[in-house]
C-alpha cells in the first residue's frame, strides 16, 4: 500500500471515529434522573386492567389472581427486567396459612346468587339471604316452599314436623333454634336442659331436610338490629361444614324477616303486628308438640354461587405467589445491596355476590411499581445497587407474601443487605403522601429527598413509624429504612371506599399517582447510586426497637409525666376536707394521680381513702417520715394498718429512696407488691425478698447518663435472677429518644433478649408505668 493510500485510509478511520464515538457515548450514558418523568394517566390505565371485574377482586390463591400475576410477570419480561423469583422465574410460591390456624380452609365463592318470590327480588348485599359455602355450586331451584316449623323429625319424642307434608324436590323453610327457647320456664323439671338438644343444630336440620328429599332449605333467623350482631349475621356461611356431604345438588341458605314475610304473610290485609302475633302462636303450638307444617304454595326461584373454590393445606392448593423482577446492580461491591419497591397485588375478592375491585387498595400501588419498573428499564438506567420490584400476595390475609419473602428471600438475596424499602398501599386518592417510617433513619431520608421536585416534597409528610399493618412491616421490624407510603388528605389517609365494592378505577386521581411515582422514582435512584452515606446502619434493628421502646414517665416531678400529684401540699385538714367535699366524692375518673405529702392526713386513714376516692388517687409516694405512720424510718403500728388499707383499696405504694429499715418493714408487712425507686444497692438477701414479694425495683434512667443506668440494670438483673421485676424511673426527659436507642443497643450487646426489654404498663385503673420487661407489672392491677 502506497504512503498516499495509508494517509487516506487513516483519515477515513478518524472520520469514522468522530461519527461513531459520540453515538456510543450516547448509548451508554446514565440517564439524568430529572429527565425521567412519571405519567399518572399511564399508571391509571394499568389500574383499570388490574381492577376490572374479570380479575374477580384478586383474592390470593384463586385462578383470577394467578392470571393477574402472569400478566404482571409478562409485562416485566416484555420491558426487559430480569427475574428475581425462584429458579430464575418471576415468581415466588407462597403457602397461605393462618398463623393462628395452619389447617384453616379458605373459601372463596364466585358469582351473584339471587332470590325471588314471584316477581319480587331479594338482595344478598342487603342481608335478605346468605347462601352457605357448604351448598353445591352452580345450582338453581324453582319450587314451592313447605314450612316445617323447627324442622324436627323425632316421632319417638312426640314431634315429627315432616309427618304430614311432602318435601321432595321442594324448598323447606325452617326456624333456627329450638322451640324451647320460646319459654322462659324452659323445662324446670329437667334441670333446664333442652329436650330437643339433639335435633336443633343447623347441621341436623340441614341433613334432615336433605334426607327427606328437599332441594333447598331456608333457615329463618330474625335479622339483628345491633350493628355488631348484624355484621356477624353477614359473615354466616363463610366456612364449610365438613360433616355435610351432598351427593346431589342442594342449596342451604339463611333468610331474614323480609323473606319470611314474603312466604308466610300472604294476606295483604294482615298487619305486621298481626303476623308477628300469629307466627308466635305457631311457635307456641310447636313447643307443645303440635306440628304446624304447611305447604305454602308459594314458589321461590333461587340461584346459588356460580362456583366455590376451597383452599387449604390439606388439599395442597393453598399457595399464591409473589411477582419479583430486578435491575441488577453494576458496582462489584454494592450490587449485593438492594433497594426494593413493593405493593400488594391481592385484594379481598368477591363478597355477597359483588366484586371488590380494589382499584385504590391496592391496584394503585402495584401499578406504580410496574410503571417505575418500565421507566427504569427502558431508560437503561445502570444502578450501582440492585433494584427489586415486588408485587406481593396475601397482604389482605395477614401480610403473608411479604413476610414469607423476608423470611425466605429468593434469587440469592440477603435481607440483611436491603438498604431501603418503599411500600405503596392505597396511593390513588387525596393530595398528600403520608410517609411513616421515613424518619426512622434520618441519614437515609436525606439521601431519598435529594433533588426531589419542590411540588412533590410539599405534599410528602414524613415521620417515624412502625411496625404497621401493611407490607412494610416485615422490613421495618428488621430495622430497614422502610417507607409506608399512603396518600390521602393527611398521613392517616382518606379512603372512603376502603374494602367496599365501590373502590373503582374512575375515582382514582392521576395527579397523586404521578407525585407518588415521581417521589419513589427519584428516591430509588438516589439510594441506588449513593456511595458517600453508609446506608446499612450498624445495629439498625436494635436502634429501631429502641426508638419504639415505650417508656411512660411515672415520675410526677417531671414534665409530661403520666402521673401527677394531687395538690394538697401545705393544706390544713379542714381545707382538705373541703376540697374532698367539692370534688363530689366517687366521681373521679383518673387514677393516674399520686400523693406525696402524708403529713396533712395526720394518721387519719379514712381521710386518705376519702381523698383517694374523690381525686382518683392511684399511688402514694412515701419519702421520709410523716410523724404518724412512719417514724424513725420504719412503719408504726398505725402505719402498718394504713398500708394494709391503702393496698386493699388498690392504691400502689411507691417507696422513694427508702432506708434499709423501711425496706425491711415494708417487705415484712406489705400485703401486695409495691414499687421501690432510688434504692440502688440491696444485698442478695434483699433481692430475694423483693422477688418473693413481687415488688418492682425502679432503676433511675437519666437520658444524659445511659451507661450508669445500664450498670444498675445489669446489677439488679443479676441479683433478681431476671428482668421481670424491673421498671425504669425517669429522672430527666432531654434527648430521651436518642437515650432510649442507646440503652436498647447497649442491653442487646450485653446479652439481654428483646422480650426482656419491652415496655409495659400498670393497668390504666391503677396508673401507668413503663419498664424493662415487667412481666410482674400486671400484679399491681
Amino acid at each position: 500500500m502506497s504512503r498516499r493510500m495509508r494517509v487516506l485510509l487513516g483519515t477515513f478511520m478518524m472520520y469514522l471515529l468522530i461519527l461513531v464515538v459520540p453515538v456510543l457515548a450516547q448509548e451508554t450514558k446514565t440517564p439524568d434522573p430529572n429527565e425521567l418523568r412519571v405519567d399518572g394517566d399511564l399508571i391509571k390505565e394499568r389500574i383499570e386492567y388490574l381492577a376490572r371485574d374479570e380479575t374477580e377482586g384478586r383474592q390470593s390463591m384463586t385462578k383470577a389472581f394467578r392470571k393477574t400475576t402472569d400478566w404482571v410477570a409478562n409485562e416485566f419480561k416484555k420491558w426487559g427486567l430480569e427475574p428475581a423469583g425462584e429458579d430464575e422465574t418471576y415468581f415466588q410460591e407462597v403457602p397461605i396459612e393462618s398463623r393462628w390456624d395452619p389447617e384453616r380452609e379458605y373459601i372463596h365463592p364466585f358469582g351473584r346468587p339471587s332470590f325471588q318470590i314471584g316477581g319480587q327480588a331479594y338482595l344478598l348485599q342487603e342481608g335478605d339471604f346468605i347462601p352457605h359455602a357448604s351448598s353445591t355450586a352452580a345450582t338453581s331451584v324453582h319450587a314451592e316452599v313447605v314450612f316445617v316449623g323447627y324442622g324436627i323429625s323425632a316421632p319417638d319424642e312426640g314431634l315429627d314436623e315432616y309427618a304430614d307434608v311432602n318435601v321432595a324436590d321442594k324448598v323447606v323453610l325452617v326456624i333456627k333454634g329450638s322451640p324451647s327457647e320460646l319459654s322462659t320456664e324452659k323445662n324446670k323439671d329437667d334441670g333446664g336442659a333442652d329436650p330437643w338438644e339433639d335435633y336443633v343444630s343447623d347441621k341436623t336440620k340441614i341433613q334432615t331436610a336433605y334426607d327427606k328429599g328437599a332441594s333447598a332449605v331456608l333457615l329463618y333467623e330474625p335479622t339483628p338490629t345491633d350493628a355488631r350482631a348484624r355484621r356477624s349475621w353477614f359473615y354466616w356461611g363463610r366456612s364449610r361444614d365438613k360433616d355435610l356431604d351432598f351427593e346431589r345438588k342442594f342449596l342451604w341458605l339463611k333468610v331474614s324477616d323480609r323473606i319470611l314475610h314474603g312466604i308466610m304473610k300472604t294476606d295483604p290485609q294482615e298487619s305486621v303486628r298481626g303476623f308477628e302475633r300469629r307466627f308466635k302462636g305457631i311457635q307456641e303450638d310447636i313447643e307443645q308438640k303440635k306440628p304446624r307444617s304447611i305447604d305454602t304454595s308459594v314458589k321461590v326461584r333461587i340461584k346459588g354461587y356460580d362456583r366455590i373454590e376451597i383452599f387449604s393445606k390439606k388439599l395442597g392448593n393453598n399457595t399464591a405467589r409473589n411477582v419479583l423482577a430486578k435491575i441488577p446492580g453494576t458496582d462489584p461491591k454494592l450490587k449485593r445491596e438492594y433497594v426494593i419497591m413493593g405493593a400488594h397485588l391481592d385484594h379481598v375478592g368477591m363478597r355477597n355476590g359483588l366484586v371488590y375491585n380494589g382499584a385504590d387498595d391496592n391496584a394503585s400501588g402495584s401499578a406504580v411499581v410496574m410503571e417505575l419498573a418500565r421507566i427504569l428499564s427502558k431508560s437503561e438506567f445502570k444502578p450501582k445497587r440492585t433494584i427489586i420490584f415486588a408485587c406481593w400476595c396475601g397482604e389482605e390475609l395477614g401480610l403473608i407474601g411479604s413476610r414469607h419473602y423476608v423470611k425466605w428471600p429468593c434469587d440469592d438475596v440477603s435481607i440483611d443487605r436491603v438498604v431501603t424499602y418503599f411500600n405503596m398501599d392505597m396511593v390513588g386518592l387525596g393530595d398528600t403522601i403520608g410517609a411513616p417510617g421515613a424518619l426512622n433513619f434520618p441519614s437515609i431520608w436525606k439521601v431519598i429527598i435529594r433533588d426531589q421536585d419542590e411540588d412533590i416534597m410539599a405534599v410528602v409528610e414524613p415521620r417515624t413509624g412502625g411496625p404497621g399493618g401493611s407490607d412494610f412491616a416485615p422490613f421495618i421490624e428488621l430495622g430497614v429504612e422502610a417507607l409506608a407510603l399512603m396518600t390521602g388528605s393527611d398521613f392517616r389517609g382518606d379512603h372512603p371506599d376502603y374494602h367496599q365494592p365501590e373502590d373503582d378505577t374512575e375515582k382514582i386521581d392521576p395527579e397523586i399517582l404521578r407525585k407518588t411515582g415521581q417521589f419513589v422514582l427519584q428516591g430509588t435512584m438516589n439510594v441506588a447510586q449513593e456511595t458517600k452515606v453508609k446506608l446499612i446502619i450498624e445495629d439498625r434493628k436494635a436502634l429501631y426497637e429502641g426508638m419504639r421502646l415505650r417508656m411512660d414517665n411515672i415520675n410526677p416531678e417531671l414534665k409530661d409525666s403520666s402521673w401527677r400529684y394531687v395538690g394538697i401540699g401545705g393544706m390544713s385538714r379542714e381545707q382538705l376536707k373541703g376540697r374532698i367535699a367539692s370534688a363530689k366524692s366517687g366521681k373521679a375518673k383518673s387514677l393516674e394521680q399520686g400523693i406525696k405529702d402524708l403529713k396533712v392526713f395526720a394518721g387519719d386513714v379514712e381521710l386518705l381513702l376519702a381523698a383517694s376516692k374523690a381525686f382518683g388517687v392511684g399511688r402514694v409516694d412515701i419519702q421520709g417520715s410523716d410523724g404518724h405512720w412512719l417514724k424513725q424510718g420504719r412503719l408504726t403500728r398505725e402505719g402498718r394498718y394504713a398500708m394494709d388499707m391503702i393496698q386493699t383499696k388498690g392504691i400502689v405504694v411507691n417507696l422513694v429512696s427508702p432506708s434499709p429499715r423501711l425496706m425491711g418493714s415494708m417487705l415484712k408487712n406489705a400485703i401486695r407488691p409495691f414499687i421501690v425507686t432510688g434504692f440502688y444497692r440491696p444485698n442478695q438477701q434483699l433481692y430475694d425478698r423483693l422477688k418473693a414479694k413481687g415488688a418492682l425495683l425502679g432503676v433511675a434512667f437519666n437520658p444524659k447518663d445511659v451507661e450508669s443506668c445500664v450498670t444498675q440494670l445489669q446489677r439488679a438483673k443479676a441479683g433478681l435472677g431476671s428482668a421481670e421485676n424491673l421498671v425504669l424511673y425517669l429522672t430527666g426527659t432531654a434527648d430521651l429518644d436518642k437515650a432510649k436507642q442507646a440503652l436498647y443497643v447497649s442491653l442487646i450487646k450485653k446479652g439481654w433478649k428483646a422480650e426482656e426489654i419491652g415496655s409495659s404498663r400498670i393497668s390504666r385503673r391503677r396508673g401507668s408505668a413503663s419498664g424493662i420487661a415487667g412481666g410482674n407489672l400486671n400484679v399491681l392491677r
